[in-house]
């Protein structure tokens, strides 16, 4: 009885070490730990606009912007480029007027990038608007001793213009917009000149 006894403890012992082998063997499944690098589009849902009304983007290096219309008008959405993606800052809008004018003109400076508490941090600023006279063709924007052409885009029947401008200090502010005919005659000056 004493051996039945001493071979089923040594079975036992023998199961036993086996499992403990076997159980150790097992592949380890590490979590992944890693966050997925969120796109523009992605970030532009925290906006809370339909993605359907979002119909231009536009990534820099540290920043990002979009243009989305609605009925009752346009704005700008805002982006900065973290480590794990874009960031979604905030928006500027405008209402569309019941009294067109032939263009409109505005501008949004929002944060480039990280913080930095030195006082060293620099700014984005587009400035946009809608165009509403057909007829314009090219829009040119002088700001701080510089002139330079704007952008033209179109979304839904519904003309835009913008320019980035090359400062980064966030002080820029329009002097003067030029919009001109498909054959460069100048239709209309607005601004401080």
């Amino acid at each position: 009885m004493k051996a039945i006894k001493q071979g089923e403890f040594l079975l036992f012992a023998i199961l036993s070490i086996f499992i403990t082998i076997v159980s150790g063997c097992s592949p380890i499944v590490e979590e992944d730990t890693t966050t997925q690098f969120k796109t523009v589009q992605e970030a532009a849902l925290e906006s809370e606009l339909a993605a359907a009304d979002v119909f231009h983007t536009e990534e820099l290096n540290e920043t990002a912007f979009a243009f989305y219309q609605s009925p009752e008008g346009y704005g700008i959405l805002h982006f900065s480029l973290k480590e794990d993606g874009w960031d979604y800052q905030g928006s500027s809008g405008y209402a569309t007027d019941e009294e067109r004018k032939p263009f409109s003109f505005g501008q949004s400076t929002w944060h480039k990038g990280e913080v930095s508490m030195e006082g060293e941090s620099s700014y984005t600023t587009v400035f946009f608007g809608e165009v509403s006279d057909a007829e314009i063709n090219k829009m040119t924007i002088e700001y701080n001793d510089r002139k330079r052409d704007a952008s033209l885009i179109r979304n839904n029947g519904r003309t835009y213009w913008y320019l980035v401008s090359e400062q980064d200090d966030g002080n820029e502010g329009v002097d003067t917009v030029f919009a001109y005919s498909t054959d460069g005659e100048l239709l209309y000056r607005e601004g401080n000149n």
